[in-house]
């Protein structure tokens, strides 16, 4: 009996994949590296560029999932047959690439508790933010820093 969700792929289904999102990160590194000394469209009203030191860590971050990934690819069994779990799919990039809608889902759904807590004791009276903004937005309140 197996626990848990497991799927079963040759050794070729996952290099194939594999090499897909290796080929996904190489043109991410190479659209980054375009973008780092690209300037702004004149022609384009809204047209902005990403400051260079983002495009330079996306570009490191493209180039090690690209060089992780091949790792992995190179020492795949063709022949053989994986059982994978969640993990392995995850850490693996196996799975189909989610929309962009179901991303940015995630995203807020993740942190809607400490934006709303931001939010909240900025209304309360300044705060630098974090997980204690509430607390430090009340405190400051109290000592008569901050008007209620």
């Amino acid at each position: 009996m197996i626990k848990g969700l497991k799927l079963t792929m040759t050794g070729e289904e996952i290099r194939s994949r594999l090499d897909e999102r290796v080929k996904h990160h190489e043109h991410a590194v190479e659209r980054y590296e375009y973008e780092a000394t690209r300037e702004p469209d004149p022609t384009v009203e809204y047209d902005c560029v990403l400051p260079e030191h983002m495009c330079e860590f996306e570009q490191q971050f493209h180039q090690w999932r690209a060089d992780t990934l091949a790792y992995i690819r190179e020492h795949i069994e063709g022949g053989e047959v994986y059982r994978l779990g969640p993990a392995d799919l995850e850490f693996g990039e196996l799975l189909p690439q989610k929309p962009g809608m179901v991303e940015q889902d995630e995203f807020e759904r993740e942190n809607r508790i400490g934006l709303s807590m931001e939010r909240i004791a900025k209304e309360i009276g300044g705060s630098s933010g974090g997980a204690y903004a509430i607390a430090e937005a009340l405190a400051q309140q109290q000592e008569g820093k901050t008007p209620a």
